[in-house]
């Protein structure tokens, strides 16, 4: 069969570029080299009746975001719920997470002066040119504009962590967290999501693809074809598949294993190969019973933000049991030395159990994950937004996709806009 387009990469950027092209029409191809779609979004039913994600998956903007515009694009609408009972576990004990204006104006967490002081903050960050503050670091932006050290540290540990996934004050990019916080505000949603876990957005996605296409997977692209600066197909371990676009879905660091450097610019190259991602810790528990009401709740120290989902959406766990997601973003040096995060772990852990006394004797089972890849690219002054790789190359017929590439938002939000973008451009040039 000859193929239109051919997707080496079955992440929710591939996917998701998949499926508006096929609705499109274009035949469209996906090789996913594992036995199962989704990349670091993937998700499936871990123990019996426990439908789990990889990690917290929230749907940032939840029905206005980038997952539900790409479901929009194929005509279909995503089912998405939204956390209400969010809290935050500060100095011993439990008050309201406070991200909406309201929350902010009377939360405990402030005082008087604090409040004071962080209105001409938020004025500043809802009104500056997010462009222009891509290469300044937070932690220089927040000693220069903010003068409490307790607006410091919600500015930082809370709002930026949890937004950007970010770990490094130093290096995060401003410019990226006022776009999100202008975002949030414009549109006055949170997060959501999506009912059914992620494995509801894969299986459409693919059931999308397969109506005008095929879905591979357990499939190895072992060389993307080149020809005379053209794209001429992708060879497999079993056979060569010929096509004219090719859609690298993947994180951009690893493209020159399956294309040569020599057919890109010298500077888009090393600018790729020193991709730095965002890594963190994952907990997922199945308890016996609810041991907690909250829909979410974040705590900074040990840092963590943590979502009961069964408590947003009922059909991830059994009848009566409860699923807790738990996530912290770390630094290299906590995540590439074992013993390390294996001793982080643990902190969180106890955490936990202090937190929600019912949750250690009521554990049904628990997947504890080291990960050495969050977001493919950290959102820091040098892989920001504007610096990102967009999803034409220089090759012609190769495109990008991913949360390696220039788009919008953080995490899954740039690998879901960055393949709409991808599937624009090959729409309008054909």
């Amino acid at each position: 069969m000859a193929w239109d387009v051919v997707i080496v990469g079955g992440g929710v950027a591939g996917l998701s570029a998949g499926a508006i092209l096929a609705k499109d029409g274009f035949k469209t191809l996906v090789l996913e080299e594992k036995l199962r779609v989704g990349g670091r979004g993937n998700s499936f039913e871990y123990k019996k009746g426990y439908i789990v994600d990889f990690g917290i998956h929230a749907l940032r903007l939840a029905d206005k975001g980038a997952a539900a515009r790409v479901f929009e694009r194929i005509g279909e609408k995503l089912e998405i719920v939204e956390p209400e009972i969010q809290k935050l576990y500060y100095k011993d004990s439990w008050t309201d997470l406070p991200l909406s204006v309201n929350k902010l104006s009377t939360t405990p967490i402030f005082t008087q002066k604090d409040r004071e002081e962080l209105g001409p903050a938020l004025t500043q960050m809802l009104t500056l040119k997010p462009e222009e503050y891509y290469d300044v670091p937070v932690e220089k932006w927040a000693e220069e504009n903010v003068k409490s050290d307790n607006l410091k540290w919600f500015l930082k540990d809370i709002l930026t962590k949890l937004l950007l996934v970010a770990a490094d004050m130093t290096v995060t990019s401003t410019g990226e967290l006022f776009d999100l916080v202008q975002i949030f505000v414009k549109t006055g949603k949170g997060a959501g999501y999506a009912v059914g876990g992620w494995k509801t957005i894969l299986d459409r996605l693919t059931e999308t693809i397969e109506a005008n296409g095929e879905v591979r997977v357990g499939i190895k692209a072992e060389k993307i074809i080149v020809k005379n600066n053209e794209v001429k197909g992708v060879l497999t371990r079993e056979e060569t598949i010929e096509a004219n676009k090719v859609i690298a879905a993947f994180p951009v660091q690893n493209l020159f294993n399956l294309v040569e450097e020599k057919n890109f610019p010298r500077d888009f190259v090393e600018k790729s190969k020193n991709i730095l991602p965002s890594l963190g810790i994952s907990i997922d528990y199945g308890f016996h019973k609810k041991v907690s009401e909250f829909h979410s709740f974040m705590c900074s120290d040990p840092w963590m933000t943590a979502t009961f989902t069964s408590n947003i959406d009922p059909s991830v766990a059994p009848p009566g049991e409860q699923l807790l997601t738990v996530f912290s973003v770390q630094p290299p040096s906590i995540i590439k030395n074992l013993e390390a995060a294996k001793k982080e772990l643990q902190r969180i852990q106890n955490t936990i159990y202090k937190m929600f006394p019912e949750a250690k004797g009521n554990v049904k089972w628990v997947r504890p994950m080291i990960l050495d890849i969050v977001d493919g690219a950290a959102l820091t002054t040098t892989q920001s937004r504007d610096k990102r790789a967009d999803a034409a190359t220089t090759i012609k017929g190769l495109y990008l996709a991913g949360d390696t590439c220039n788009g919008e938002g953080a995490g899954g939000d740039i690998a879901f806009n960055s393949a709409r973008r991808c599937a624009e451009y090959i729409i309008k040039s054909s």
